[in-house]
Order: C-alpha cells, then sequence, then structure tokens
C-alpha cells in the first residue's frame, strides 16, 4: 500500500495512528542494558519518534543522537530530555539524506526499518554501516508481521539475513527469543557488528 511513497509520520502522530509505539522501554533493550551488551558509548536513535529509550540512554551516561522526520517527535523528545535535564541531540532530519558528522559505536534501531518502504531499504542499511565505525554494534528489532504491506513492514529473519549479508555484517551464533509487540506482532531481537 506505502511501499513506493513517502509516508507522512507527522500525520500519523497527529491523527493518534502509532501502533508502532510501546508504552515503556523495549524488554530487549532492558535486556542489553542489564547484562552490559550495551554499554555506554556514542550511539544513534535513528527514528526515535517519542520512545522512551532515548532519555534512559542519556541517563545512563551515553552520548545520545535522535534523529527523526516528524516536527511533533522531535518537539516531544526535546521537551523530555530538557524537562529532566538530561542531555542529548535530537536532530530532525530525513534519515535518507542525513549524514552523521562522526561514526557512531552503536545504532538502536527499534522501529526505524520496519517503518521505511522496503525499497528504501538497501540504501538505508548502506547508511547504517557508513554510520558506524568498525567493530560498532546494530542492536535492531526486525518487526515480523507475516503479511505483506505496512508500515510496519514484514522484517522477516530470511529478508534481513539478505539485506544484511556477511560481510559487511557479522550475526550472532544464535538469535535472543523473540518479543511480543502489544500490536499483537513479534520483534526478533539481534545484535550486528559492522566489519571494516
Amino acid at each position: 500500500m506505502t511501499e513506493g511513497r513517502a509516508i507522512d509520520w507527522e500525520a500519523r502522530y497527529h491523527d493518534g495512528a502509532t501502533a508502532w509505539e510501546r508504552p515503556g522501554l523495549h524488554p530487549s533493550f532492558v535486556d542489553w542494558l542489564e547484562t552490559g551488551a550495551l554499554a555506554p558509548c556514542r550511539i544513534l536513535v535513528p527514528g526515535g519518534g517519542r520512545s522512551s529509550e532515548p532519555l534512559a540512554l542519556a541517563e545512563a551516561g551515553f552520548d545520545v543522537t535522535v534523529v527523526d522526520l516528524a516536527e511533533s517527535a522531535v518537539a516531544a523528545q526535546r521537551a523530555r530530555l530538557e524537562r529532566l535535564q538530561v542531555a542529548a541531540r535530537v536532530e530532525l532530519a530525513n534519515l535518507l539524506t542525513w549524514d552523521a558528522p562522526a561514526p557512531f559505536d552503536a545504532i538502536y534501531d527499534q522501529a526505524c526499518l520496519c517503518a521505511l518502504p522496503p525499497a528504501t531499504w538497501p540504501g538505508y542499511v548502506q547508511r547504517l554501516h557508513r554510520w558506524l565505525r568498525p567493530g560498532g554494534r546494530l542492536f535492531a528489532l526486525f518487526m515480523q508481521t507475516g503479511s505483506a504491506g505496512g508500515p510496519p513492514f514484514d522484517c522477516g529473519l530470511p529478508a534481513m539475513r539478505s539485506l544484511f549479508p556477511d560481510p559487511p555484517w557479522q550475526w550472532p551464533a544464535t538469535l535472543g527469543n523473540p518479543v511480543p509487540h502489544p500490536s499483537g506482532r513479534i520483534e526478533q531481537p539481534v545484535i550486528l557488528y559492522a566489519r571494516s
């Protein structure tokens, strides 16, 4: 339905059509923090929307940059961070044209990939790799819808292994348990390493 054209994210926020949002922190995000898999570093949160994770990262000592295309989402992130007096950069930009000023140690992609039209995925994945330093890690949550159309678009694992080939990406030997999403879908947590 929207695979070939741009998605009006601002209108979706305005209309309350935000089924991708999750109340509170993502369980995999909490697990990665608690186990130390995700430790303080310079991190990018692409398409961060109004999620709670950027604040949690900043409070945990990360150097956080959030980039989003929706003005209201950017305003909400900035207001939350300022209200709680926590420092993080929040930029209003199109990720398909935005460039990082310097490579990041990690990227946390909770719902950005599945929100983008699949025709844009190869270019976005190239940008993800470029935004990471060699050996940097992508903390991804691949949405498993099992159906056509979107957003969210289905990020089935065979397609993701083709989209993130080894090399230049290194997949883990085993994957973590899938996590139910409040919308009734499933997300597959994966940590990928960027090879140089």
